[in-house]
């Protein structure tokens, strides 16, 4: 399973609107396991569970940085945040997932505000994080829930076909039960 590397070519904001329902508290047991980088330059993602509380929601995941660059993990415009979240989709089409990324609309709508441990600034190669991620708000039910990383740039050379700038998108989803 591949998940989805997405460049950014645009900086603006995106976003849906208020969805029908909202999700009631759940575990969902997800067990994916995706790249999100090239096959000569991966970077694998564990993605084990989705945990939606009433007020709060949370995601266990781990990756490691296999691309052979060092990556810096940043949030453009905003000190020392990440594009880490979730982010509700209309449909189960990569169409959808490649549409927004193209307007740079492909942002995580529920952005992370907690780590456990700490999410580094500076990714090594072959290094990697594993842990929790989450954010407060309510996540909308029945709706494909894609879960979003990033932002990753190397901070050195880029190396021809691989990205400057990149978020990955699981190409996984999940339907939460209202």
């Amino acid at each position: 399973m591949t998940a989805l590397p997405l460049a950014l070519a645009a900086a603006g904001c995106g976003g849906n609107g208020p969805p029908g329902r909202w999700a009631r508290p759940q575990v969902m047991k997800l067990g994916w396991h995706e790249n999100c980088g090239t096959g000569k330059r991966p970077l694998p993602i564990a993605t084990r569970r989705l945990v939606v509380g009433r007020r709060r929601w949370q995601v266990d995941l781990s990756f490691r940085n296999e691309t052979g660059l060092t990556l810096e993990i940043v949030r453009p415009h905003a000190v020392g945040e990440t594009l880490f979240g979730l982010e509700p989709f209309e449909t189960t089409s990569r169409r959808e997932v490649l549409a927004r990324a193209q307007s740079g609309g492909a942002k995580p709508r529920a952005f992370a505000d907690r780590f456990t441990p700490s999410i580094p600034v500076i990714l090594a190669p072959r290094k990697g994080w594993s842990g929790s991620f989450s954010g407060l708000g309510r996540v909308p039910a029945e709706v494909p829930i894609r879960v979003v990383l990033g932002r990753f740039v190397p901070t050195g050379v880029v190396p021809k076909g691989f990205f400057d700038g990149f978020l990955c998108v699981s190409e996984r989803f999940v339907r939460l039960q209202p």
